[in-house]
């Protein structure tokens, strides 16, 4: 779709080729990332994840076919901040064929209401291993999560998230609410990469990211399942009666 992604290729065997789109010339520019492709909550991501020679390629691709039984995405790894871009709301059309990053109007913007944009202190996480947001940073250490939302963006980079959230937004087929996540390169420029869409993100209250990203922008969490709610019915031409 013309969008900002790092270059990548699934895996469905543990030895099939290596794609051109993961050489550097002709040898494999590491590091990698090797995760499953079809999970959420971070499932499968982990320290093990970040890859540097081909035997370690091999061996977690091998893993986690194993004992995820899917195909395995194997990315270039950027490192940097991980920032996340929340909104509710839905677009016309409801999907595009292509969208450039080059021309990116703010037309774009019509229809979303965007929330404020969290980012993941890494700082606080030393003894996970890395800059990488693990499962066990979503389950087992969710009760000390360590954030910044608003993330420190400069405005014009906050625009340019959002434009690119909304892009994504559009070119998938989302409907009434998604939340896009992604890494601001360290080494070039704090360019941003688009890391993976969610559809349905999570709404545990006080502790899935949309929802603290809507508690910073002021929302009570009734607001915010009431206002996606509200969006799926306007959508499907459903009347809505209130409730007493």
């Amino acid at each position: 779709h013309g969008l900002p992604t790092p270059e990548f290729q699934v895996f469905e065997s543990a030895d099939e080729p290596i794609d051109d789109d993961l050489l550097n010339g002709d040898e494999l520019a590491f590091p990698l990332f090797v995760k499953p492709s079809r999970e959420g909550t971070s499932m499968g991501v982990s320290p093990e994840s970040i890859v540097r020679t081909v035997a370690e390629l091999r061996s977690q691709v091998a893993k986690q076919l194993a004992r995820y039984n899917q195909p395995i995405l194997v990315e270039h790894y950027v490192q940097g901040r991980e920032v996340m871009v929340g909104m509710v709301g839905n677009v016309t059309p409801t999907t595009a064929r292509k969208i450039s990053e080059r021309e990116l109007p703010d037309e774009l913007l019509d229809g979303l209401e965007f929330l404020p944009i969290l980012e993941v202190e890494f700082s606080a996480y030393t003894d996970e291993g890395g800059d990488i947001y693990t499962n066990r940073m979503k389950v087992e250490l969710a009760d000390d999560y360590h954030y910044f939302c608003p993330a420190p963006l400069e405005p014009a980079q906050e625009k340019h998230l959002k434009k690119l959230a909304a892009a994504v937004f559009r070119v998938t087929g989302c409907r009434d609410v998604a939340r896009v996540d992604f890494r601001l390169d360290a080494n070039g420029n704090h360019q941003p990469y688009i890391l993976e869409v969610n559809p349905l993100p999570g709404l545990n209250p006080g502790y899935s990211d949309l929802c603290l990203q809507a508690q910073a922008g002021g929302w009570p969490y009734e607001r915010l399942i009431n206002t996606i709610a509200e969006l799926a019915a306007v959508r499907q031409n459903v009347k809505v009666t209130a409730s007493h």
